[in-house]
């Protein structure tokens, strides 16, 4: 009796288990040469390793693209800062990278799918931040994979890591299981959490999450109309910044989000915005939180604070 495609999928995800790319791929195509005809679950199992296989060959190419120069984990650093996605194996980490960032790297239920790093710009307004979708830990040692010194060296010089987290599983495990892991290569920096997983991403399933969280901001994925922002804010919060709101005083038009260091002035947000507006500046008014009443006309250097909207004035 020919060998169910269940067991063979078992039967393969364990020979493949730890295997460097190149060897991966030779196993797969092994296996396909030889694929039974059966029709049903056979074919689509058939069509997950040759998406597979396909996957692996561009990995293969990027590596040897890197040989015997740079790797393809030391990633140039652009934005505000570079934000590096972690977790264990299909816990939802590249779509979480494709929501914040509109890009379009493969997900897949095959397990080490990224092999490695794929990287995207999350923007709001007038700033950015890189956001890095690292391969993942493995759930045993960090020896069983490949590109262990490459996820090792890329934890420790992202600006801070955001930890992704399954909440069909056990989230609280992982998250002890990720930090335990990130301790034992040196790298507990400040994180943001991150709890995917479809219909169970209300408030009642952060819970656990926010109760472990050492005061990490915790936020729930699929992300919820408008909570980019959030995320953004976040963010800025753990590299000292804060977002407020630029409005052109004659235009009108929608806010534009800037993040400015904390303790900025009106003066050093204009400068941000242009060099030309921070020279014909003479004024502003703000509404929120710095401000004593909505609209309060202030001086340049007028300290501004999180959440406040501000137009600045050059007559």
């Amino acid at each position: 009796m020919p060998i169910s495609h269940k067991d063979l999928w078992v039967k393969i995800k364990r020979e493949s288990k730890g295997r460097p790319p190149l060897e991966e791929l030779r196993l797969l195509e092994d296996y396909l040469v030889d694929w039974p005809e059966y029709k049903g679950p056979y074919q689509e199992l058939r069509k997950k390793l040759e998406r597979r296989a396909a996957e692996l060959k561009k990995v293969t190419r990027v590596l040897a693209s890197h040989a015997g120069s740079s790797d393809p984990f030391s990633v140039r650093k652009r934005g505000l800062a570079e934000v590096a996605l972690v977790g264990l194996p299909n816990v939802g980490k590249t779509s979480v990278l494709n929501a914040l960032t509109g890009t379009s790297a493969e997900v897949a239920d095959y397990p080490y799918t990224t092999l490695t790093p794929n990287i995207g710009m999350f923007s709001l307004g007038g700033f950015e931040f890189e956001i890095v979708d690292l391969p993942p830990f493995p759930e045993g040692s960090l020896d069983e994979v490949h590109y262990a010194a490459g996820l090792k060296e890329a934890c420790l010089n992202a600006t801070f890591l955001c930890l992704v987290v399954d909440l069909s599983a056990d989230p609280e495990l992982q998250l002890d299981a990720l930090r335990t892991k990130l301790a034992g290569i040196g790298a507990g920096k400040d994180s943001v959490i991150i709890g995917a997983g479809v219909d169970v991403s209300g408030p009642e399933g952060l819970l656990p999450l926010r109760a472990r969280s050492n005061d990490a901001p915790v936020f729930g994925f699929p992300f919820r109309e408008g909570e980019s922002r959030s995320i953004a804010e976040a963010f800025c919060a753990l590299i000292g910044r804060v977002v407020v709101d630029a409005r052109d005083p004659v235009s009108k038009e929608e806010p534009m989000p800037y993040a400015i260091p904390e303790g900025a002035s009106v003066l050093d947000l204009a400068g941000q915005i242009h060099k030309d507006l921070a020279r014909s500046a003479r004024r502003a008014r703000v509404w929120g939180p710095s401000a004593s009443f909505d609209g309060q006309e202030v001086g340049l250097d007028h300290v501004l604070d999180a959440g406040d909207t501000v137009e600045i004035l050059s007559k």
